[in-house]
């Protein structure tokens, strides 16, 4: 165990499968102390926003991963108003889908449009909320992948490269770790192979 993260909690949602998962055990791995909240443990992100961001209170570092509608950007939004004078780092996984250059427009279906605009908004709040906290303790990430290789993406996108979600988990844990300056947003690609 790296005795240097001992202390430190992390507050991870949607943490039991995918890029969630990954981050959970490499963090792990790192020596910090995970607690993950998801369906599967109960925590339906909707339902249970309010009582999440309570919680972060415990925490030193959260993981926004749980994508659920406008879940993301509510809960950041409370995070900032409750805990922008707390040493507290949270890293919000969007998506190049949310970008001019990775969203792919030639896709119509209408749950994928959707995901675009919320991961559209969601990365406009985060370049928002870190104007506003440049004086603050308090710091937000944008670490934003291109496509990742999860159950959700299988038989998409398949002439492309893909992501491992531990190569997303590596992201996380370089803006947690790093402690010298703010990594605003992380933009991750694959190399071709």
């Amino acid at each position: 165990m790296n005795q240097e993260n001992k202390n430190n909690k992390v507050l991870i949602t949607g943490h039991t499968r995918g890029i969630g998962r990954a981050v959970f055990d490499l963090l792990t791995q790192h020596g910090y102390e995970c607690a993950g909240f998801s369906q599967s443990t109960g925590h339906n992100i909707l339902e249970c926003e309010d009582m999440i961001v309570d919680k972060v209170e415990q925490f030193d570092y959260v993981v926004l991963n749980a994508y659920a509608q406008h879940s993301q950007e509510i809960m950041l939004k409370k995070i900032v108003e409750r805990y922008s004078d707390k040493d507290l780092r949270v890293a919000v996984i969007t998506s190049t889908s949310g970008t001019s250059a990775g969203a792919d427009d030639d896709i119509i279906d209408e749950e994928y449009t959707e995901y675009k605009q919320l991961k559209k908004d969601l990365i406009r709040c985060i370049s928002e909320v870190q104007q506003d906290l440049v004086d603050k303790k308090l710091n937000v990430y944008d670490v934003c992948p291109d496509t990742v290789y999860t159950d959700m993406t299988v038989g998409l996108w398949e002439q492309y490269p893909k992501l491992q979600p531990k190569d997303v988990a590596e992201c996380v844990h370089l803006v947690f770790s790093n402690k010298g300056y703010n990594i605003n947003k992380i933009v991750i690609q694959k190399n071709a192979d």
